[in-house]
């Protein structure tokens, strides 16, 4: 009895493994399920790199990024003889020659050319541009041997949210002539410009000079105008009233015609007075002497060189 327990016993053993095995088989044969496909993620859109900044043009203490200066018409660093508010180029030598005949054309007739074979005074200049916003110049006057030593700073200039340009100007004029009085001369000016529109500007040139041939600290306003001519040329006209200190006073005027050709800048002048340093024209009273209606015949010619 107990023989046959054990064979059954083991009998369903047996069975209980082969059916374990069997349905293991199954389960191998079976194929798994297939995967589903894996969804490819999109590309990485590179974030865009901020764009560099674009270097601003303003000058020092002025407000905003965006300064940019209006185009300057060609008026060089002087009208006729009143400063204007643009200094030479930086490095950059400037050469200079005035030239003023002593005889009125009234005065004179066909047989002298209506005073063009009369004597003449005569300037001689340079400066150099130190920076773009800074220039020292000299420039000497025949006349009396007038000497100006001067210093011109432009401070801005005119721009879509700046109205004028500023720039201040200041020096001294020694006259070289023995048995001059008061031969040594300071004197400052502040330059106001305001270009209205392509050829057409404005300038106010209030000036001081501490000595003039009859006035102790002298002061007056220059005026100076500009127009548009044809073929890129400009009128100019410069005006300096009489000052009210001094009774003799005349008023100074100059009328131009400029043209820039390449480097150069031609200016045909008449006027009533000689005179082109500030201690000679600011009062009023040049010492050469002059009268209201005198009409003289002169030019400016004006060379820049780059280095």
């Amino acid at each position: 009895m107990a023989g046959s327990r054990g064979s059954r016993a083991l009998a369903q053993m047996i069975v209980l493994a082969v059916a374990l095995l069997f349905t293991r088989g199954l389960a191998a044969q079976e194929p798994a399920a297939p995967e589903p496909p894996a969804v490819p993620s999109p590309p990485a859109v590179p974030s865009p790199s901020p764009a560099p900044a674009e270097p601003s043009n303003a000058p020092a203490g002025s407000a905003g990024s965006d300064y940019r200066p209006v185009r300057r018409d060609p008026l060089g660093t002087r009208l006729i003889d009143v400063p204007t508010p643009y200094t030479v180029r930086a490095k950059s030598l400037e050469l200079i020659f005035t030239h003023r005949f002593r005889q009125a054309i009234q005065d004179g007739d066909g047989h002298n050319l209506w005073g063009l074979d009369s004597g003449a005074d005569v300037g001689l200049g340079l400066a150099w541009g130190v920076t773009s916003h800074f220039d020292l110049s000299l420039l000497r006057s025949s006349f009396q041997e007038d000497y100006e030593v001067a210093g011109k700073f432009l401070a801005f200039e005119q721009a879509p949210r700046v109205p004028l340009s500023v720039a201040v100007r200041a020096g001294v004029d020694r006259l070289g002539r023995v048995g001059a009085a008061d031969r040594t001369r300071p004197f400052a000016q502040l330059v106001l410009a305001r270009r209205l529109a392509p050829g057409f500007n404005l300038l106010l040139v209030p000036s001081w000079v501490r000595d003039t041939e009859r006035l102790r600290n002298a002061f007056n306003v220059p005026v100076g105008l500009t127009f548009a001519l044809p073929h890129d040329a400009l009128l100019e006209i410069e005006a300096i009233p009489k000052n009210r200190d001094l009774d003799t006073s005349v008023t100074t005027w100059h009328v131009a015609l400029s043209k820039q050709l390449g480097g150069h800048i031609f200016k045909v002048v008449l006027g009533n007075s000689p005179a082109v340093t500030v201690d000679q024209y600011l009062g009023g009273d040049f010492a050469g002497g002059f009268k209201k209606g005198d009409v003289r015949l002169g030019f400016n010619l004006i060379r820049d060189f780059d280095f």
